[in-house]
């Protein structure tokens, strides 16, 4: 009898390791089930950002176009040419307060409507091509005749304690690259672009 009970316990001994055996590999199934399950989510949160990202990349190359376009269209309406910088020294010129400089430009109108006014950015560079000074430009004076031009003089105030503005005010002409952008064009007409 005492065989047969050692059996029996070895038996069950037996049985309970297969059982955890089975388990335990059930458990490394279930777990890989959910790795796999998490793998997958991954690749679509993945593929989704990426297509949602080629999504913006078209729109913002979309709408870079339209505003390259319209840019092209404004700076080949109205060319700004800068022919001279004249700088003023409040210590040796009694007509001025402070340090200024004064830009004598020619503005050309390619258009065929009378010009009242335009808004530009201004960017001068020194001759290594680094940005010096950025300005804001306004103009609103005198018309500028359809497929003609005007002279016109103008004057930026520059503060002697800021380093940016003196050495801007210090930029020999002659080392100056001018460029611009137009942003808006306003016609006698009353029509802008």
């Amino acid at each position: 009898m005492e065989k047969s009970k050692i059996k029996l316990l070895l038996l069950c001994l037996l049985y309970i390791l297969i059982l955890s055996a089975c388990n335990q590999k059930e458990e490394r199934v279930d777990k890989s089930g959910e790795n796999e399950q998490e793998k997958v989510e991954t690749l679509h949160q993945e593929e989704k950002a990426v297509t949602t990202n080629q999504d913006n990349l078209a729109i913002e190359k979309a709408s870079t176009n339209e505003e390259t376009d319209e840019d092209n269209h404004l700076n080949t309406s109205l060319t700004v040419v800068l022919e001279d910088v004249i700088p003023r020294d409040p210590s040796t010129d009694n007509n001025v307060y402070g340090y200024e400089l004064n830009f004598i430009m020619k503005y050309i109108n390619h258009t065929d409507k009378d010009i009242k006014g335009f808004l530009a950015e201004t960017y001068f560079y020194d001759m290594f091509g680094e940005l010096v000074y950025k300005s804001a430009m306004k103009y609103e004076w005198d018309v500028i005749p359809a497929n003609g031009s005007t002279n016109f003089n103008t004057a930026v105030d520059l503060n002697q304690f800021n380093d940016v503005d003196m050495r801007f005010y210090n930029l020999p002409f002659e080392n100056m690259t001018f460029s611009y952008k137009i942003k808006s064009i306003i016609f006698t007409d009353g029509t802008s672009i």
